[in-house]
């Protein structure tokens, strides 16, 4: 009885070891999960910008973005490759009310970037504006694994980038 016994527990026991699955072999799980389908969305523009020129302006309009994680087994572990898509599109309008010409900011871009999966990358992107040749329109896009938010926006004057 004794050895019917062992018997029958040595024979589970390979049964369940034998029945695991094997791990060397299996995918690793987190990098199929991370690959995933363009994500689009859109980011809507509504605040107050300060000029150098004109004082404070208003900043009205919307980004659309596309973001997607790529995932190739040459990306540094720990990375993911993200495929950004801009489409700015916003209006400025002074608060003097001066009569000028309309101030508009149109856009599209794309970006490559990599980003840790718990980390942040803060991404900035200057977009010129019709009828302006003093300042640029800044913007600051902090982009993680899950999407794209925006940081801050600012006017900056031409000759602090390129002087």
């Amino acid at each position: 009885m004794k050895t019917l016994s062992l018997i029958l527990i040595a024979f589970f026991i390979a049964i369940f070891s034998g029945c695991q699955e094997n791990q060397i072999n299996q995918p690793e799980i987190s990098q199929i999960n991370k690959d995933s389908l363009p994500v689009k969305n859109t980011i809507k523009i509504c605040c107050e910008v300060r000029d150098p020129n004109y004082g404070i302006c208003n900043l009205n309009g919307y980004v659309n973005y596309t973001h997607e994680v790529i995932n190739r087994t040459m990306n540094p572990i720990g990375l993911w490759e993200i495929s950004l898509k801009f489409h700015m599109s916003s209006k400025l309008c002074d608060k003097l009310g001066m009569v000028h010409l309309e101030w508009r900011i149109e856009n599209r871009s794309e970006e490559i970037v990599y980003v840790s999966e718990e980390g942040i990358l803060l991404l900035e992107k200057m977009y010129s504006i019709t009828n302006r040749s003093d300042v640029v329109l800044l913007v600051r896009y902090l982009v993680t694994t899950n999407g794209v938010g925006l940081a801050n926006v600012n006017l900056v004057r031409l000759e602090r980038y390129f002087t």
